[in-house]
């Protein structure tokens, strides 16, 4: 059963910021540090630093060799069921991940490589690329470990956002980045049937395809030697002459990988992983230059994707629900709750991959005030993006409002959403409404508060959340996009 089921959250997984795990199995997907190293949002550079703040503890202990410390840093992985990610042998969730012996196993393996010491492996992620026995699954049960106290404080946010009942209890230990070790403290946490489970933000789950021992070797370390051996004009190099005169010398990459294979088959060196450690350390900037790459096609794992594990649903049915369900919620304030609760359960299905983890009543300036959502802007591309980097709205966190109203929004409305804008936090909100008969005063309502240097406020009623829903339906996969950039070209331009 998935957690949408047993806790009947009358939701879909394109509706939900976290992975909708099945409690009998594990998913293929995993918690990737290298993605979460590439966002700029605050939870993600939040949890980079605990991550960060870890190895440079282990790497602290291996150069000052400090191996018993090291290893009694890795003692503390336990086998992280909670998540339901990963593979396992049997298709259940008994898993294959670290555990502790398995952790031992990982830090030994670290330390022989001397990766650390030569300075190859400089983050987590890259032992996956040059220590043996470390696959992407023992990589992500290892970030899990670190990191169990930001995903335990997510799984409550969430939890609150769904009405999922909570329990008290001792957590299992997570990385304490100002004690520098590993710690554990009692909870509010996730239990069904006696069992506890974390939440995960689909935001930082990937198939851990692109940043990996395969990839940086065959389009890196074995393009480069081919180039190597091709300028010398090594003995595996082939030679053409063509009828024309014209001559030419190539050399495939598969004949340089065979020619890898032996090496090691030879015993000059011990793996694969140890050619690359070795290669590496030579060409220090090759590796450097994979990994500023990765962050340009490595991604978060998309709805799509995840329902090719979790089942499929159907796109068409599920938006035309919705949209049914939003026609058919009365205006007014005696139905603004629930207005407010179907506004939450279509932001994951505008948004993502965009903005993520929605929290709702979030307080702010010590609780004097209130707004009724908030979401993280995670994204590097598109129009959140953009909004930051070449309209310098600073926008961190989006703030939205949701307003039930059966008359047109006015200063009040808008001026209560500009008070929740701070310049830590974000000065660009989303004022979700019923109807705008009145758009062109509405749009210079917000033009005046932006040209008021108080924040730019968009305004969406019914027809534009159909539009934007319709959009999906239909694949225009930048119909959102045009509709938002429509209505802030308008305010900007008035301003």
């Amino acid at each position: 059963m998935k957690i949408s089921e047993i806790f009947m959250l009358n939701a879909t997984q394109i509706q939900l910021d976290f992975v909708d795990i099945n409690i009998e199995k594990d998913y293929p997907m995993y918690i990737d540090p290298y993605l979460i190293s590439t966002r700029n949002d605050p939870w993600s550079v939040e949890v980079n630093r605990t991550i960060k703040n870890f190895f440079s503890k282990v790497s602290e202990f291996i150069r000052n060799d400090e191996h018993e410390n090291a290893i009694e840093l890795f003692q503390f992985m336990s086998e992280p069921k909670e998540t339901c990610l990963g593979i396992s042998n049997t298709g259940t969730n008994n898993g294959r991940g670290v555990g502790e012996e398995n952790a031992t196993g990982i830090i030994g393996e670290i330390i022989r490589s001397k990766a650390i010491e030569t300075g190859v492996v400089q983050n987590i992620e890259d032992i996956i690329v040059f220590v043996d026995d470390v696959d992407k699954d023992k990589l992500s049960d290892m970030t899990t470990n670190i990191i169990r106290k930001h995903l335990i404080d997510y799984t409550k946010e969430q939890c609150k956002m769904w009405n999922i009942p909570l329990i008290v209890a001792e957590t299992l230990p997570y990385w304490n980045p100002v004690d520098e070790d590993w710690v554990t403290s009692q909870e509010e946490l996730l239990f069904y049937k006696g069992r506890e489970f974390l939440l995960v933000p689909k935001a930082v789950v990937s198939s851990i395809s692109e940043y990996n021992a395969q990839k940086y070797g065959w389009h890196f370390v074995i393009s480069e030697e081919r180039d190597e051996q091709l300028r010398r004009r090594s003995a595996l190099v082939k030679y053409k002459k063509y009828k024309n005169g014209k001559e030419k010398f190539y050399l495939p990459k598969k004949d340089v990988d065979k020619q890898i294979s032996n090496q090691i088959s030879n015993g000059e060196f011990e793996s694969r992983k140890d050619y690359l450690r070795q290669y590496t350390q030579k060409r220090p900037e090759l590796f450097e230059r994979f990994r500023n790459t990765r962050s340009g096609v490595v991604r978060p794992i998309s709805s799509d994707e995840i329902m090719e594990f979790t089942g499929f649903e159907d796109l068409e049915k599920i938006i035309d629900a919705l949209i049914t369900s939003l026609t058919n919620i009365p205006v007014g304030t005696k139905n603004a709750s629930e207005y407010h609760k179907f506004i939450k359960s279509i932001l994951e299905i505008l948004f993502y991959p965009h903005l993520n983890n929605p929290t709702i009543e979030e307080k702010l300036h010590q609780g004097r005030k209130r707004v009724d959502i908030v979401m993280n802007n995670i994204t590097n591309t598109g129009f959140f993006y953009r909004l930051q980097e070449i309209n310098k709205v600073f926008c961190p966190y989006v703030f939205i409002e949701c307003k039930n109203y059966g008359k047109d929004i006015a200063n009040p409305e808008i001026d209560q959403l500009s008070s929740r804008f701070a310049f830590n936090k974000g000065k660009f909100g989303i004022l979700m409404c019923r109807t705008i008969e009145n758009k062109q005063l509405l749009y210079q309502r917000c033009s005046d508060t932006y040209r008021d240097d108080r924040g730019l406020i968009i305004p969406l009623d019914d027809k534009d959340i159909i539009t934007m829903l319709e959009s999906i339906k239909n694949n225009e996969k930048d119909g959102i996009e045009k509709l938002l950039e429509s209505i802030k070209k308008i305010i900007i331009l008035n301003g």
